[in-house]
């Protein structure tokens, strides 16, 4: 064949930098060619995250990190693992550490190239999570005190009991009524016993309403002013909904992000968004003659339980009309990235789209200034390099990516587990200017087919990178 793949363990490829690989090919006959080229070697480790936070919510942990890009020449991605206490609610056995590196703890929480997350888990704990930056090599970077937090996965205050109520991710009617069956009911000597011990929550750690929990085996004012905090009112203030970090200024955009079946779904895409974004109502115009509105949905990046969103769209011969906003006092969205799909079925080959008008407002109900960006099909010649989400997904075993250059450029498309490793490339070579797409079935570069589970396709030019996540279910 033409490829061959060799396992680099045991060599040691010495000091950082460029380095020259020779390899010489021999047939059954003794007849042998040598060829050679330059592979980049890295063997010094990352440098260590900060801003590490996290954030309780309903059933899941909202995490967040300052930018990590610069920590390593070859950057690639953070690893977040996690240690759960293991006793809800009252926390008597001794509290555990945090992970000390990239294979200690409990398990993952996140891995990926972002700079918030949201890790989804039950049963209710006190988790406790460390950060680490990776590079291309698999290089893990130390950690420090910068690069850990711990949070619940509940809200404190969200209590169990006959009578109604039960883990709804609110603080509501219910919860007082159970917190009134057993206030000032115990102490020491007598301490609460299920399903009133879930009541001992507080003091909490600083007296926030949204910190680790002190039980004391009593039921007293601490805990009435910890309900009475979270009553109506329990949510991290920005949402991270979405996976990319800001650049530039603030952006509503349209973009493609896939064409099959004779249609051909189009992205309302926010950029530049620090976290002041609250709401947004769009109206994106078309020619009728050109195009043809199918239909118009939330992306699942702004769904999310630690906040609802509301989300309205509206349509007429020529225009849609979309509008959406998170619901609850001070929240906004967190992050940049695809917050709705529109879905078209082109009529002519050449069609386009426009924002007639648009407005963003923030928490303060105050209009935001942002700039516009319109779709055109016009051409084959798409005018920006995209990596565009792989269709379907889920899928099994087989799924197409989607890949956009403008210019003739050097491009590849590779696909990893969740752990960095290499599992297939799709795309490596010089690419002409146009709308392209790989398919993958499922296999590794070696032919074998691969488990269910995330993975990760990334594209990369010289002067672009994207990455989107994929599910394999078999």
């Amino acid at each position: 064949g033409t490829t061959a793949v060799w396992d680099l363990d045991d060599p040691t490829l010495g000091s950082d930098g460029t380095q020259t690989v020779v390899v010489t090919a021999t047939d059954g006959l003794g007849n042998s060619s040598t060829g050679s080229d330059d592979i980049v070697v890295d063997n010094t480790a990352p440098g260590k995250i900060t801003g590490f936070d996290a954030a309780p919510a309903h059933e899941e942990v909202a995490l967040s990190w300052d930018d990590p890009t610069g920590l390593d020449t070859n950057y690639y991605g953070v690893l977040v693992r996690y240690d759960a206490w293991g006793n809800y609610p009252q926390y008597e056995t001794a509290a555990p550490a945090y992970p000390a590196d990239e294979t200690a703890g409990d398990g993952e929480a996140f891995s990926g190239d972002a700079t918030s997350a949201t890790h989804g888990i039950v049963p209710r704990d006190i988790h406790y999570y460390s950060a680490f930056v990776y590079d291309w090599a698999l290089n893990y970077g130390p950690v420090d005190a910068g690069g850990q937090n711990r949070a619940t996965n509940y809200w404190l205050g969200d209590v169990t009991q006959s009578g109604g109520g039960g883990y709804d991710g609110e603080v509501d009617f219910f919860d007082i009524s159970a917190l009134s069956s057993g206030y000032r009911r115990y102490d020491a000597n007598d301490p609460p016993v299920p399903p009133h011990d879930e009541l001992d929550v507080g003091p909490s750690e600083d007296g926030h309403r949204l910190g680790i929990p002190i039980p004391d085996d009593e039921i007293e004012f601490p805990e009435l002013v910890i309900f009475a905090m979270n009553y109506g009112v329990v949510s991290a203030r920005i949402v991270p909904f979405l996976p990319d970090t800001p650049a530039d200024e603030l952006m509503l955009a349209l973009s493609e992000v896939r064409s099959a079946d004779g249609t051909i779904d189009v992205a309302i895409r926010l950029e530049g968004n620090t976290g002041e974004v609250k709401g947004l109502s769009a109206e994106i115009a078309f020619d009728p003659t050109e195009v043809e509105f199918i239909s118009a949905q939330m992306t699942e990046d702004m769904d999310s339980p630690i906040a609802p969103v509301f989300f309205w769209h509206g349509e007429n011969e020529a225009s849609v009309q979309v509008d959406m906003a998170v619901l609850g006092t001070g929240m906004t969205i967190g992050g940049c990235g695809d917050v709705a799909t529109l879905t078209f079925r082109p009529i002519s080959s050449d069609f386009t789209l426009e924002f007639a008008e648009a407005t963003l407002r923030d928490a303060a109900n105050e209009e935001l200034a942002a700039e516009l960006g319109g779709y055109d099909s016009k051409g084959d010649v798409p005018e920006t390099f995209r990596l565009v989400q792989n269709t379907p997904n889920p899928f099994n075993p087989v799924t197409t990516i989607g890949y956009h250059v403008p210019n003739e450029a050097p491009v590849s498309v590779r696909v990893y587990d969740v752990s960095g490793r290499l599992v297939r490339t799709l795309v490596d070579g010089v690419v002409e200017p146009g709308r392209h797409q790989a398919v993958w079935d499922g296999r590794s570069d070696n032919g074998e087919a691969v488990g269910s589970g995330v993975y990760f396709c990334v594209m990369e030019t010289p002067d672009y990178r994207g990455s989107a996540k994929m599910t394999l279910l078999k």
